[in-house]
């Protein structure tokens, strides 16, 4: 195995934990939006005559 194989195997696991921490961070807003969303809808129905 070269250097060069050595590096290039370690970036692809950098860019695939990278990839996987943005999947979660995804995840995370699709959440937050959903419950903020959810609780707007709450709320105009509280506030409704």
């Amino acid at each position: 195995m070269s250097a060069d194989t050595g590096v290039e195997e370690e970036l692809l696991r950098s860019i695939e934990e990278v990839e996987d921490r943005i999947k979660l961070f995804r995840n995370r807003v699709r959440a937050v939006l959903d419950s903020a969303q959810t609780t707007g809808e709450e709320r105009w129905r509280e506030e409704r005559p």
